[in-house]
């Protein structure tokens, strides 16, 4: 399986996609986070997003997926686990991989990493980026969005 597509989207300035009000599919980041790439030749590329949500002691309910435009592509509810305690400075992975057929062989397309929120939660959000000064909870890492042959 080869590797169509990736963004790794990790600026030195922390960012903050909110989760704090409902939120129909919406892409992240039209210029870090999409991926232009030629459909291969049997019309079917799996997808990764991966991300984290940070800043309470539970957690939103949020969908990850790809837009074509304002088309959604896909879409589906996370994997993702406490990996410690739950606090508000826990980073909480959140992960999503999905098949998508049906496209044309050699046609390209340009897809957008995206998010949706289902469940809100006050003072959390999908983070990514920030300092590498380790001397604070403020950075993140980069959010990951990757188009492979499926």
């Amino acid at each position: 399986m080869g590797i169509r597509a990736v963004k790794n989207y990790d600026p030195a300035t922390a960012v903050t996609y909110a989760t704090t009000a409902l939120l129909a599919m919406t892409a992240f980041d039209t210029t870090n986070l999409r991926c232009s790439f030629t459909a291969p030749s049997s019309g079917a590329v799996t997808v990764r997003i991966a991300c984290t949500v940070h800043g309470a002691t539970t957690f939103p309910s949020i969908l990850l997926g790809v837009l074509d435009g304002s088309t959604v592509v896909c879409r589906q509810a996370p994997i993702g686990g406490l990996k410690n305690t739950a606090v508000a400075t826990a980073f909480v992975t959140q992960e999503m991989v999905m098949t998508i057929t049906g496209l044309t062989s050699g046609a390209t397309y340009n897809w957008d990493a995206a998010y949706g929120v289902e469940t809100v939660l006050a003072s959390t959000g999908i983070k990514c980026g920030g300092p590498n000064n380790a001397t604070a909870n403020d950075a993140y890492g980069a959010l990951i969005f990757e188009v492979w042959d499926a």
